[in-house]
């Protein structure tokens, strides 16, 4: 068989990292601490943890073992309100390794079983019950008292309380745990440190796994439910299937609303709103001319206000004032006798006066100064005068006057053409015309027909107080004008086409669609925020994927074939042989693998078909000891010293099965503390034998015998060392104790109170005269509740016993069978006066020791 150990590590070496830290973690701290279960899941969460490593060597698995040591229980008392159990003292297991507790039925056994089951964690444990024919008791406790390794504890414990962890470890045997490894699957309880390890990893995924199943459950989805309507639309489709791997193209399909979107959707809603779809197209149509004659003006408005335009009304303008600067500058007149000839002013009177002329010489060319007066002056022209005129025209009518004349001209009727911008009652009916009103393009038409009014009255006051400022050209609502007029002339086109058929149906359809988009749109951050959630769940099923303990439990089912499986066979072999019950028919075998554990289920051997089940088949009492055999094959072989408690163990067994029981269960006490709980005096004898057996010395330290008895309604009182459980000479101390005890009653309460007493006493010394036959006069050689004849170093003193011995006892026995057995109601039975009584008594006593010299040294000790 190959080295476990390499196995493992070869095995360990090809799993992911994480697996591989824990494992190093559980051989050196022996358990994973949340702390470093809260790290290991840490890294488990990163790509070095996922990774498979072999840089690790495990060095501890070597070392990797369970502790050892010794655990004792030492007494149960001071129990209050569990289960009818009331002890007036505490139940002592005393120093030794055996402890026999007989008692009748109803004395308490079984609820010292169940207490004990409760305490020790057992899964079989169910909660104890309060004494169920009294008032519910004011607090439900008792002590526990025990040693580890020679240490003692005490522990209050509180009925139902969480087990004591010290106590864990105690194996319990009773008829539910028989059951348990008869019809159950069964892991071995004991497993090698290294088979044991796959157990604990499988615990670490476990703990791992719950853990990230609770982070994972935190991660709540705060996405919006889908109104019921959007729930078979496109749009409904694609909100309910989000998932961790959508592409950026398919989130942007969900979430995305344009304008031209809401064009859309509110055109569905119209067309599917009209009656008259072709008055519809006209009505667009009509609003289409209104935005086309918007988009004209502001082109218009644009070019003229913008930087060449404004350039090229400057441009004008300064040559305007160019040509008239020159013209002015070149004005000499010889003939005048004033200055500023050729200026405006000037020039303003000179062409008033033309005018002027007009009137009052219609049809003559200006200046008429022939025959002529002075239009201005009404005066004469004289020849200087007449002369003078001549000059004036003749410099007006010049080049420059005439080249500044046009450049003026020019400027004026620039300034002239320049548009006037809408105010703002203007706008707002254009807007409303064009269907803009009410939004953010009236808003920004508005800021620009003010700016265009302002420039222009800059521009026409020729820029003297402030430079016009070129007005940007407007894009967005030039771009805005154009898309709307070509929204406007498809909508018509569209309407002119649903004059002539139009499907509502599949319109309905599409505008639903619609209206969803536009909700999920709407919950754009709540989707981006579910991505996450999701993205952020599938990583936590991928790491939770990386703690499945299959793949431990599939080794570990390897390991253990090896290792466990073929033990734990063997050893029931040895168990079921060693109780005497090699003949019962059937087999221990692994059933399956899980979680790291190795199950194993008893089942019949050669059974014709697999059906039949032992529990079906088997007698009680083969069953009884099957499950006997199963539980020892489990746990009898444990490193620890923990006790083991059984409860009855030989119910329906035979006398056979019941001394086979009794050997092993002295076996078992060589190793550790076994304590016994039985109604059957026969085991009481039978387990004293087997003790003998070990040896007498062994007997003496470690074979204790106790009795419990209930009273008053309350079970599980340990009753003093009575007549049938003391030796014969203790016993005869004991009856001569109660017999002084029984005299001074009746001395004081009278002779019935006496005869109350000493009728017990009758009773007991008849059954201490059975006692003395067996154990005294043939020398324990046969004795009730024994199946065996022990002859070993005891028939010699046989040949000692005289006749008058014979008839001592005789006499005695007839005398007081009529304490112990039923007579007839007409041979009435006295009570022997107590110093009748004493004498017997002691005549037993006396004798017994005179035979026991007889002769020196030929008759063994009892």
């Amino acid at each position: 068989m190959p080295d476990v150990n390499e196995t493992i590590i070869e095995w360990l070496q090809g799993q992911q990292d994480w697996l591989q830290q824990a494992t190093e973690t559980l051989l050196s701290d022996g358990c994973l601490s949340d702390v470093k279960l809260d790290e290991l899941v840490a890294y488990l969460k990163t790509s070095e943890g996922l990774e498979v490593t072999n840089h690790r060597q495990f060095d501890g698995l070597a070392t990797h073992a369970t502790a050892t040591g010794e655990l004792r229980l030492t007494e149960i008392g001071d129990i209050s309100g569990i289960e009818n159990l009331a002890p007036r003292q505490p139940l002592n297991f005393g120093k030794g390794n055996l402890c026999v507790i007989y008692g009748h039925n109803g004395s308490g056994k079984s609820g010292y079983t169940r207490l004990l089951t409760k305490v020790c964690g057992k899964p079989q444990a169910n909660d104890l019950k309060p004494n169920v024919f009294e008032a519910p008791p004011a607090e439900r406790r008792c002590k526990v008292t025990y040693s580890e390794n020679g240490v003692a504890s005490e522990v209050d414990w509180p009925a139902n309380s969480a087990p004591i962890d010290a106590l864990r470890s105690v194996d319990i045997f009773d008829a539910e745990t028989a059951v348990a490894y008869l019809t159950e699957e069964t892991a071995a309880t004991y497993m090698p440190p290294s088979v044991a390890l796959f157990e604990e990893l499988a615990s670490v995924c476990n703990r791992i796994k719950e853990k990230l199943q609770s982070e994972q459950e935190a991660l709540v989805s705060a996405l919006p439910r889908l109104p019921s309507e959007y729930m078979a639309t496109q749009a409904g489709a694609a909100y309910g299937g989000l998932n961790s791997t959508m592409a950026e193209a398919d989130i942007q399909s969900i979430i995305q609303w344009e304008t031209y979107d809401q064009i859309t959707l509110d055109q569905l809603g119209e067309r599917l709103k009209t009656a008259d779809p072709g008055q519809l197209a006209r009505n667009k149509r009509n609003t289409k001319q209104q935005l086309e004659q918007l988009l004209s003006k502001l082109k218009a408005v644009a070019t003229a206000f913008g930087k060449d335009g404004l350039d090229s009304i400057r441009s004008l303008r300064t040559d305007a004032i160019n040509k008239r600067r020159m013209a002015t500058e070149a004005a000499t007149v010889e003939s005048a006798e004033l200055e500023c000839v050729g200026t405006d002013t000037w020039r303003a009177l000179w062409e008033a006066a033309r005018a002027y002329s007009q009137t009052v010489y219609p049809g003559q060319q200006y200046p008429v100064t022939n025959d002529a007066r002075c239009v201005l002056c009404h005066q004469e022209l004289g020849e200087e005068a007449q002369r003078r005129l001549l000059d004036f025209e003749s410099f007006v009518q010049g080049r420059l006057e005439t080249e500044a004349k046009a450049a003026e001209e020019s400027y004026r009727q620039a300034l002239a053409a320049l548009p006037s911008g809408l105010t703002e009652e203007q706008s707002a009916t254009a807007c409303q015309a064009a269907g803009l009103n009410g939004g953010p393009w009236e808003t920004r038409l508005m800021e620009s027909w003010r700016k265009i009014v302002n420039t222009r009255a800059v521009l026409l006051e020729h820029e003297a107080k402030n430079i016009a400022e070129p007005l940007e050209w407007p894009t967005d609502i030039i771009e805005e004008l154009s898309n709307r007029i070509q929204l406007f002339e498809r909508e018509a086109a569209q309407h002119d086409e649903d004059a002539k058929h139009f499907d509502r149906a599949q319109a309905i359809k599409e505008k639903l669609n619609l209206e969803a988009r536009k909700w999920t749109a709407q919950q754009a951050a709540a989707i981006r925020a579910e991505l996450e959630r999701l993205r952020k769940v599938a990583l936590y099923e991928k790491w939770k994927r990386s703690t499945n303990s299959q793949g431990i439990s599939r080794k570990a089912g390897e390991i253990g074939e090896q290792v466990i499986t073929q033990m734990f066979v063997d050893r029931f072999n040895r168990e079921l042989k060693a109780l005497g019950a090699s003949r019962i028919k059937v087999e221990l075998g692994k059933s399956r693998t899980t979680r790291g554990k190795s199950l194993h289920k008893l089942r019949l051997k050669g059974a014709q078909t697999g059906r039949d089940l032992p529990e079906s088949v088997l007698s009680e009492g083969e069953r009884r000891v099957v499950g006997l055999a199963a539980f020892l094959a489990d746990v009898a072989e444990q490193p620890h010293a923990a006790p083991f408690v059984f409860d009855d163990p030989i119910s329906s067994l035979d006398h056979d099965y019941e001394w086979h029981v009794a050997v092993r269960l002295a076996q078992l006490a060589q190793t550790r503390q076994v304590l016994v709980f039985t109604h059957r005096l026969s085991l009481y004898g039978a387990v004293e034998d087997a003790a003998k057996k070990v040896g007498d010395a062994w007997k003496n330290n470690h074979l204790q015998q106790l009795c419990i008895e209930s009273f008053s309604g309350t079970a599980g009182h340990p009753a003093d060392q009575a007549v049938w459980n003391a030796n014969t000479k203790k016993a005869n101390n004991i009856l001569l104790q109660r017999l002084d005890d029984a005299r001074k009653v009746g001395e004081a309460s009278g002779a019935e109170a006496y005869r109350g007493l000493a009728q017990g006493i009758c009773s007991d010394f008849r059954k201490l005269l059975e006692r003395t036959v067996e154990d005294d006069l043939l020398n324990q050689v046969v004795r009730r509740h024994r199946r065996s004849v022990t002859t070993d170093n005891r028939l010699a003193p046989l040949p000692l016993i005289s006749p008058e011995d014979c008839q001592l006892i005789d006499d005695m026995m007839t005398k007081y069978s009529c304490y112990e057995h039923s007579q007839s109601s007409e041979v009435p039975v006295f009570i022997p006066e107590a110093d009748e009584l004493r004498a017997d008594i002691e005549s037993l006593k006396a004798w017994r020791e005179s035979f026991r010299k007889r002769p020196e040294g030929s008759v063994a000790s009892a």
